[in-house]
């Protein structure tokens, strides 16, 4: 090759590489600007979402929220074994109100007419909310089903409550072949002998002065617990109680929804419950007919109006 040729070559072959450097060194410099420049925020990114059991704002409770709930206990197969309580809690007013419902109550649903306990009996829990529903004109929320057993753990976390026993109450006790008295007056009542009181079947004043009684003791045992097991371990009664044989529609969900309305009611009153006697007469069949003016006072009772 002449001087001439190396000459070009070398030039030629500098210009190229000198070339290459440039451009390179300028595409690596605008690549990394591009990719360390902080994108433009989209009006997504001014979103954000909040987790409502992560918010600190105070529990502020609104006239006519609250749940309404039937509560069933069969501590048997027959009528004066079983026994129903329709409750309202609401928050705004502290309170939770009590109505014990005699099982002879009188429905007509579906075109039969029948009482409460013949609905239940059956139909089960179903049909037993839908006969409340239409002789209350109240939408029954949720329901909750006791046995014997899951009773007793449930009044066993509410404590012995003292009950004023209008005579002397005999039970037989086939196991051990004798007879058991309790007393009248006023007694101090544990889970064994309130299961009994809340059965007996023999009351001078029937199912409806059985109803009372169901009321006057489910008032006593929740007004003990709020000052005990309730407002210090609301989180484990839930859920011993969810976990037991208890039959219900309650969720985890409920519970976590309505726990700021519970403590809050808690923290407020030591005495929530609040009970409320049904007013009726029996009618030709034998049934007990609710009084027209206390189903229209229901919803006034319950705060939802």
């Amino acid at each position: 090759m002449s001087k001439r040729s190396a000459k070009i070559a070398a030039t030629y072959f500098l210009t190229i590489i000198i070339s290459l450097l440039l451009i390179g060194g300028g595409g690596y410099l605008f690549i990394m600007n591009y990719l360390e420049k902080e994108p433009e925020k989209s009006g997504m990114d001014d979103i954000v979402l909040q987790d409502p059991s992560l918010s600190d704002e105070e529990y502020t409770p609104v006239f006519g929220e609250g749940r309404t709930v039937l509560f069933i206990y069969e501590d048997g197969k027959s009528q004066t074994s079983t026994s129903f309580l329709l409750a309202r809690f609401a928050p705004a007013d502290n309170k939770a109100v009590l109505v014990p419902l005699q099982t002879d109550i009188a429905c007509e649903l579906d075109g039969t007419a029948n009482t409460l306990y013949e609905f239940y009996r059956l139909g089960g829990t179903y049909q037993a909310k839908r006969a409340v529903e239409k002789f209350t004109g109240l939408a029954v929320d949720r329901y909750l089903k006791f046995t014997a057993s899951s009773f007793t753990l449930f009044s066993d976390f509410m404590g012995n409550v003292e009950y004023d026993v209008p005579y002397d109450l005999t039970f037989e006790d086939p196991s051990a072949g004798r007879t058991i008295v309790l007393r009248s007056g006023s007694q101090l009542l544990d889970t064994n002998t309130l299961r009994k009181v809340l059965c007996y079947p023999n009351y001078k004043g029937g199912e409806e002065y059985r109803a009372k009684v169901l009321g006057s003791l489910a008032a006593e045992l929740l007004n003990s617990g709020s000052r005990g097991i309730l407002r210090d371990g609301l989180d484990t009664v839930f859920t011993d109680i969810i976990n037991s044989d208890i039959e219900t529609d309650i969720t985890r969900y409920d519970y976590d929804e309505d726990k700021p309305a519970i403590n809050y009611v808690l923290e407020n009153t030591s005495a929530p419950a609040q009970l409320v006697i049904p007013s009726g007469t029996y009618n030709e069949n034998g049934c007990y007919q609710l009084d027209e003016v206390f189903v229209d006072a229901l919803p006034r009772w319950f705060a939802m109006e």
